[in-house]
C-alpha cells in the first residue's frame, strides 16, 4: 500500500469540508422547486440583482454559430430546471445558514416543462429569445444511397446517469491581500482558475486554485459551477473565507449529470455479413443550457460510431436538444460509451437478422489495414487482436450460456497536452502533474517512472495535490488521458532533470536527492492512432430469484499498450466494468412529470452494491505501445465503454427480448 493511499484508509486526507479557516462563513444555496416557471418575485438573499454573471462569456467567438444560452449564476426571470440556483444565504454558523435557506421567499408563475428529447423537437422554445429548442445540429460523415440486401432499424436510447462520486462537490473561497484563493474538490486547478477569472473579471495571476484531496468526480469536478462563483464573489465582497459543501440532495438535483442520448439508425449489409453502411440521428439532451462539451456532443458520438469496424459508408445528423433539466455534463467515458451501444446494438440486430454468430460477424468486418472512417476517425488494424481474445475468453464455451460480446475501442482526451514538475526539496522528490489525481492510483506510475530513469526509490517520491501556485499550466484528469499525457509529460522532465544532474556531476541517487534541483515540462499533443486502445467485453446473465437479470460474470480482453501499474490498471477496469453493468441494470436520473428528479439518496438512484459485483476476468494485452516514451494507452474509461452493450445483450439472450433502452426496462420482464 502506497503512502498516499495509506493516509486516506488512515482517515488522514484533508478534503475540502476539513479545512477550517479563521472568521470563515458557510454558504447555503436557495435552489428552484420548480423545473419551469416565471420568477414573480424573490425576497430575501442574495439574487441576480448582486451577482448578474453568467458562467462563462458569451460573445460570438464562444458561440460559433450555434444557439447557446450560457447558465446565469442565479437564475434571471426565470428558473428553468429544478435544483437552480435562484438565491443564496450566509451566516458564520453554518446550521444558522441552512435555516436561513427557509427565510427566503419565492413567488413562481408555472410553466409546462419539456422533459424529453421528443417534447423538445415538438414544443415551444425554453429560451423565449430562441425559435426552437435546437442548440446545435451537425452532419457527420457523407449521404449515400444504400442498395443493400439487408436493412436493420432500430431506436436507442441511454437514460441520464449521475456521476455520484462518494465525496460531493465542495469549494472554499478567501479573497485576501488582492488575490483570490481557493481549495476545491476538482479535476483541474486549471479549469476552475480560468473559469473564475473570467467570469469574476480578475487577472489570472489574481487566482490561485489548491486542489484539496478528492474523492472521486468520473467527470462531475471538471467545470466551473454557479456555487463556485457565488462564494468567491461572497469573499471578495466581506474579505472572509467562504466555504460551501453540496448535499446529497443538491447533487442529485443540480450536479452535471451524462447520457441523456438517443439514437434512430439505419444499418445496411449483406446476407454474408459484411456491413456496407449506417445512416440516422442522433439527439442529445442538454438540458437547460449549453456549453460547448454539451452542445457538440452528437457530433462526438457521431465521429466514433464505427468504432473499430471497417465501415466504408456513414451519414448520421447530429441534434443537441434544450429541456427543462439541469444542465448536461461529462460522464465517465462522454460520448465514447453512447457510440459504443449504439453500434454494437445495431450490429447484434444485423447478426439475429440474418442469422449469424454475432461474434463471428464481428471478425468479418474489421480492418486487417490501417482504416479511416467516413467520420474521419483513424483506426489501426485489430483482426488479429480480436481473434486472440475470442480465443482468450474462450468463446466457443461462453456462448453456451447467456452471453454478450462487444468489440470497442477506446479514443483518449489528449488534445492540449500536459505538464509535470519535479522539484527535490530535503530529500524527498515532489511531483505535480497537470492532470490531479483524484483516486486513479496516478502515484503509482509517477513512481515507476523516476525510479526508471532517475533511479530513486518509490518511498522517496510524493504525488502533490494540483496547485496553480508550482504548476502554473496545466490541464487536467479526464478522458483516460493522464497516463499518455501526464506521463509523457513526467518522463521528460525526469529526462531534463538528469540532464540537469548530469552536468553537475550529480553521480549518484544519494547526491541527487540532497540536491535542490528542479524540472517542468509542457508539451501539447494530438491523437494519434497508436494510442487508441481496443477492448473486447463479455458478460453473462442470469436471473436471480426467479425476478431479477443479474450479470455474474464479466470478460474483459483490453490493449492498455504499455501498463505502467498493472495495479491501477486493474482496479481502473473493474470499476468501469461495474459502472457499465449498473448503466444496464438499474443506474439512471430519472426525473416525474413536473420534471423533479425521483432519486432522493445515492442508493435510489441505482448504483450497484458491492455484494452485486459480477465475477471479473480481466486480462491485460500490450497489442502495441502508443507513440509515447512509456508507451501507455488510456484505461480510465475502458468499462464503461465495453460493458454497456455486452450486458445488454447477455440480459437480451436471458429474457429472449430485445433491449434497446438502459436502464432496462422493465415491463420486459412482464
Amino acid at each position: 500500500m502506497s503512502e498516499r493511499t495509506e493516509k486516506f484508509f488512515m482517515g488522514k486526507g484533508s478534503f475540502v469540508d476539513d479545512i477550517q479557516l479563521p472568521n470563515m462563513l458557510y454558504l447555503e444555496i436557495v435552489r428552484s422547486k420548480k423545473a419551469h416557471a416565471k420568477i414573480l418575485e424573490v425576497k430575501g438573499g442574495l439574487t441576480a440583482k448582486d451577482i448578474p454573471l453568467t458562467l462563462t462569456s458569451t460573445g460570438e467567438s464562444y458561440r460559433m454559430g450555434r444557439n447557446y444560452e450560457v447558465e446565469p449564476v442565479f437564475a434571471k426571470g426565470k428558473v428553468l430546471y429544478y435544483g437552480q440556483p435562484v438565491a443564496a444565504v450566509y451566516d458564520k454558523d453554518k446550521y444558522k445558514a441552512r435555516d436561513l435557506v427557509e427565510s427566503v421567499e419565492i413567488a413562481y408563475q408555472e410553466l409546462k416543462p419539456v422533459l424529453s428529447i421528443e417534447e423538445s423537437l415538438s414544443s415551444s422554445p425554453i429560451h423565449e429569445n430562441r425559435k426552437d429548442n435546437i442548440v446545435a445540429r451537425f452532419e457527420i460523415g457523407k449521404r449515400f444511397s444504400p442498395e443493400s440486401e439487408v436493412k436493420v432499424s432500430d431506436e436507442l436510447y441511454m437514460e441520464r446517469v449521475l456521476p455520484n462520486p462518494l465525496e460531493t462537490r465542495g469549494i472554499v473561497a478567501y479573497y485576501n491581500s488582492g488575490k483570490l484563493n481557493v481549495w476545491i474538490s476538482t479535476q483541474s486547478v486549471y479549469s476552475i482558475k480560468n473559469g473564475l477569472s473570467k467570469i469574476l473579471g480578475l487577472d489570472p495571476a489574481e487566482v490561485n486554485v489548491f486542489q484539496a484531496d478528492t474523492g472521486g468526480a468520473f467527470g462531475s469536478k471538471s467545470a466551473v459551477y454557479p456555487e463556485y462563483v457565488i462564494a468567491c464573489y461572497l469573499s471578495m465582497k466581506t474579505k472572509q473565507p467562504v466555504k460551501w459543501i453540496e448535499s446529497r440532495e443538491e447533487h442529485i438535483s443540480s450536479t452535471r449529470p451524462g447520457r441523456g442520448a438517443k439514437a434512430e439508425l439505419q444499418l445496411y449489409g449483406n446476407k454474408k455479413g459484411k456491413i456496407e453502411g449506417i445512416e440516422g440521428k442522433i439527439y442529445v439532451d442538454v438540458g437547460a443550457y449549453a456549453d460547448d462539451l454539451s452542445s457538440t456532443s452528437p457530433s462526438w458520438i457521431g465521429y466514433q460510431i464505427t468504432g473499430p469496424y471497417l465501415i466504408e459508408n456513414v451519414y448520421i445528423e447530429g441534434y443537441s436538444v434544450y429541456t427543462n433539466k439541469s444542465p448536461l455534463g461529462p460522464y465517465r467515458g462522454a460520448g465514447r460509451p453512447e457510440a459504443a451501444f449504439f453500434i454494437e446494438r445495431m450490429i447484434d440486430k444485423f447478426a439475429d437478422q440474418i442469422g449469424m454468430d454475432p461474434v463471428e460477424l464481428r471478425l468479418k468486418n474489421l480492418p486487417e489495414r490501417p482504416f479511416q472512417s467516413p467520420t474521419g476517425l483513424k483506426v489501426l488494424p485489430s483482426k488479429s487482436f480480436f481473434e486472440e481474445g475470442i480465443k482468450s475468453i474462450n468463446y466457443s464455451e461462453l456462448k453456451k450460456r447467456n452471453v454478450g460480446v462487444s468489440f470497442g475501442i477506446l479514443l483518449p482526451a489528449v488534445f492540449g497536452g500536459e505538464s509535470a514538475k519535479i522539484k527535490i526539496d530535503e530529500g524527498v522528490v515532489k511531483v505535480w502533474l497537470g492532470g490531479n489525481a483524484h483516486w486513479q492510483r496516478h502515484e503509482l506510475f509517477v513512481k515507476r517512472i523516476l525510479k526508471e530513469i532517475l533511479e530513486v526509490p518509490e518511498e522517496k517520491v510524493v504525488l502533490m495535490n494540483g496547485d496553480t501556485t508550482e504548476l502554473q499550466k496545466g490541464i487536467g484528469t479526464w478522458g483516460s488521458r493522464s497516463a499518455i499525457t501526464a506521463g509523457n509529460a513526467l518522463y521528460k522532465a525526469a529526462m531534463l532533470l538528469k540532464e540537469k544532474a548530469e552536468k553537475m556531476n550529480i553521480n549518484s541517487v544519494e547526491q541527487l536527492l540532497n540536491s535542490d534541483l528542479s524540472a517542468e515540462y509542457y508539451e501539447n499533443m494530438q491523437l494519434d492512432p497508436t494510442m487508441i486502445s481496443f477492448l473486447l467485453t463479455a458478460a453473462v446473465a442470469e436471473m436471480r430469484d426467479g425476478i431479477k437479470p443479474v450479470i455474474e460474470e464479466v470478460w474483459a480482453y483490453y490493449d492498455v499498450g504499455e501498463p505502467l501499474s498493472e495495479e491501477a490498471v486493474y482496479g481502473q477496469i473493474t470499476g468501469g466494468l461495474l459502472m457499465g453493468v449498473q448503466e444496464v441494470l438499474s443506474e439512471a436520473l430519472i426525473y416525474d412529470s413536473k420534471g423533479k428528479p425521483l432519486p432522493e439518496t445515492m442508493a435510489a438512484t441505482g448504483i450497484a452494491y458491492s455484494i452485486n459485483a459480477p465475477k471479473y476476468h480481466v486480462k491485460i494485452k500490450t497489442f502495441g505501445r502508443s507513440n509515447t516514451p512509456h508507451g501507455a494507452k488510456g484505461v480510465g474509461e475502458a468499462g464503461t465503454v465495453g460493458a454497456p452493450p455486452a450486458a445488454a445483450r447477455a440480459v437480451e439472450k436471458l429474457l429472449n427480448k430485445r433491449v434497446n433502452k438502459l436502464p432496462l426496462d422493465f415491463d420486459l420482464l412482464a
